[in-house]
């Protein structure tokens, strides 16, 4: 049995996991992020709970981390990341010559499509689409159980597809009518607020009042899944946007199967169905017959996996970065 460290880096914390190359997380960790925090001061911190992890026994055949962002040649964090310290920061090389073990960086979108296609719910499929909506929307296709990769360590910005171009809506990256700008999180986040403001004895701003701060995504999602007209529509709209995309993304990748994953997925079918039923309606017939939609299934354990399974199968190069 083959084991790894897996790195899932986030902008509100990074968690670790010594991972088995059956996908078990056997102990894991977490550390809460430091906005100030330097690359160096970063690696020191990991590099703790990492010799905890490796600690337990098992031999660990090496450290794989999914990076929140693109990813240069020669490992090096990319120039567009929600981790400041670690903008353009050689953090393999770095965090190898602290700990002693190879490590491989791949984006996160990227780690947890290649978890969810070998153990979670594209099992079984041989071209898998992901998406994951979360604070960006991230998108990953693996062929064959290997990540294709364009630029960047990933499919590029594909979460940046234009959807819409005559509303001047702009994601925090400044693309115009993206499908970040209107389907992300930090989207949601802003739609979310403006509800409440417009109808402060309605449900949102009641439920953002009693949680003790401004409405957000979450707030939409505990309201949808209380009932709530509103939320429910919201999350609806986001979810067609999402499967407009969606029918770009078959006609150019053809897969099998597509899966979705993130935070706003923890609505469910109130942003499934209508993102599976816009996606095939927009989309070729052709494309969809036999087209599976599925839920991710591995959660927040996703990114963590996902990141350690760059250790267990040999990478294939699809034209990466």
């Amino acid at each position: 049995m083959r084991y790894a460290i897996g790195v899932d880096i986030g902008g509100g914390s990074t968690k670790l996991g010594l991972v088995s190359q059956d996908g078990k997380i056997l102990a894991s960790s977490r550390l809460g992020a430091l906005p100030d925090e330097t690359g160096d001061d970063f690696v020191q911190r990991l590099s703790v709970e990492i010799a905890s992890l490796a600690g337990t026994g098992c031999k660990v055949a090496g450290i794989g981390i999914g990076y929140p962002g693109p990813i240069h040649p020669g490992n090096l964090s990319g120039g567009i990341g929600n981790v400041p310290g670690l903008i353009d920061f050689p953090l393999a090389a770095t965090l190898t010559a602290a700990t002693g073990l190879p490590v491989r960086l791949e984006n996160d979108a990227t780690a947890a499509a290649l978890a969810e296609a070998r153990f979670g719910a594209g099992n079984g499929s041989t071209r898998l689409l992901m998406v994951t909506a979360g604070t960006g929307i991230g998108v990953a296709m693996v062929i064959g159980g290997a990540a294709m990769v364009t630029s960047g360590g990933c499919l590029g910005d594909t979460g940046h597809l234009i959807v819409d171009g005559h509303l001047d809506r702009r994601c925090r990256l400044g693309c115009v009518g993206c499908l970040e700008a209107f389907a992300s999180a930090e989207a949601l986040d802003d739609l979310a607020e403006a509800e409440a403001l417009r109808h402060p004895d309605g449900a949102i701003a009641v439920d953002a009042s009693r949680m003790g701060g401004k409405a957000d995504t979450s707030t939409l999602i505990r309201c949808a899944l209380d009932g709530d007209a509103t939320a429910q529509a919201t999350l609806s709209d986001a979810g067609k946007w999402i499967g407009r995309a969606v029918a770009s993304w078959i006609h150019t990748f053809a897969p099998d199967a597509v899966v979705i994953g993130g935070g706003v997925m923890a609505v469910g079918d109130f942003l499934l169905a209508p993102l599976e039923a816009e996606a095939r309606r927009c989309a070729m017939q052709s494309y969809t017959t036999g087209l599976r939609f599925a839920a991710a299934s591995l959660g927040n354990d996703a990114g963590v996996i996902g990141a350690a399974v760059q250790f267990f199968e040999p990478a294939l190069d699809m034209g990466r970065y």
